[in-house]
């Protein structure tokens, strides 16, 4: 079977005809656009009792999809808080997508990790507040991998395919993974080699072990099932059903390295909520709240407060935390300018092809 899925719609582009979103409430109401499983419903619920307001949540699964909704709803945005990866917040900004913060409604942002307060994607979180942060990499059953080669090629060189898997249904994060495994930098703006890493999972899709492009949950969930040997996931996925099952699953960053990314809060540049939106940011960033947020998600805190009320289960896990000589082969995430153009074409081509 070949590797695929339905491409989301491309940035710009709104769902079917009739389909428009609903208007939101006038008050009491935050409305929240995020990935799956990405919050633990105890901060909502505390949320919703301290300001007496209603949180509705709305997931989406790529970053194009999420880019689609929220450029649809234009100026009758139904969104307030956006969660989002800090490489596009440049482009949002460009778009008027995403409005400048208010720091004085947002006092937690003093519990940040100094390397989090003013990161080069928005030099002193204009436009956004790091969320969680972590890294890609292949989960796998290994009962029926026992020695998987720690290498990228087990999935991405059609000679040495390991079991049947899929494939991160993320741009940057799997464009970005692809370059690492041939050697680039992956925030690379050379055009030739961004193609490249195109034509490596073209060539890849065509192969009948390739089962699909899917989301971090759903690709973790097929491994978790049996469905397939391998996935590119995000850690903090694999990390929350390796707790459930030790004995068969496992994860690994390649030898060749891979990405180190940040998800941002940011608000919608026409939130009908904006007040609640910025005491909705503030919430998270209490060293309650983030601790919360990381021992749900099992990624890393950006929330320099919350590290000390982590569990040592998790503040030692190099599977969260990676060690420095894991580190060292990882790559920040960064704007790539007009380069993003290049990636988007590649994209799009790998998924529709």
């Amino acid at each position: 079977m070949a590797c695929g899925k339905k491409e989301s719609p491309p940035p710009g582009q709104g769902p079917a005809a009739g389909a428009k979103p609903a208007a939101p409430a006038e008050t009491g109401e935050l409305n929240l656009l995020i990935f799956p499983d990405y919050i633990d419903e105890k901060i909502i619920k505390e949320f919703e009792a301290q300001t007496k307001a209603q949180v509705r949540l709305t997931r989406y699964d790529s970053t194009e999809e999420m880019e689609s909704k929220l450029a649809y709803a234009g100026a009758d945005s139904q969104y307030d808080v956006v969660i989002m990866a800090s490489q596009i917040l440049p482009r949002m900004v460009r778009r008027n997508l995403v409005r400048p913060l208010d720091h004085a409604q947002i006092p937690n942002l003093k519990n940040l990790e100094s390397r989090f307060a003013g990161p080069g994607f928005d030099d002193g979180n204009k436009h956004g507040v790091p969320y969680q942060w972590g890294t890609v990499g292949i989960v796998y059953n290994k009962k029926k991998l026992p020695n998987l080669d720690p290498s990228w090629s087990v999935l991405l060189d059609p000679q040495k395919l390991a079991g049947t898997f899929v494939l991160l249904d993320e741009q940057r994060d799997m464009l970005g993974s692809v370059l690492k495994y041939k050697g680039y930098s992956s925030n690379t703006t050379n055009a030739n080699e961004i193609r490249e890493a195109g034509r490596v999972l073209k060539e890849v899709k065509k192969q009948p072990k390739c089962l699909g492009f899917k989301g971090g949950v759903g690709a973790m969930e097929d491994v978790r099932a049996g469905s397939v040997d391998m996935a590119v996931v995000w850690n903090g996925d694999a990390q929350k059903q390796i707790e459930q099952d030790k004995e068969r699953l496992a994860f690994v960053i390649p030898k060749e390295g891979s990405v180190i990314w940040v998800d941002v809060m940011t608000i919608a540049a026409k939130a009908p909520h904006p007040e609640l939106a910025h005491k909705f940011i503030n919430h998270v960033l209490t060293p309650e709240g983030g601790a919360q947020l990381s021992m749900y998600t099992k990624y890393a805190t950006p929330n320099a407060a919350a590290q000390g009320k982590l569990p040592d289960a998790d503040r030692t896990n190099t599977l969260i935390y990676p060690t420095k000589e894991v580190a060292d082969r990882l790559e920040h995430h960064r704007d790539l300018g007009e380069a993003a153009k290049v990636f988007d074409e590649v994209w799009t081509e790998v998924k529709s092809q």
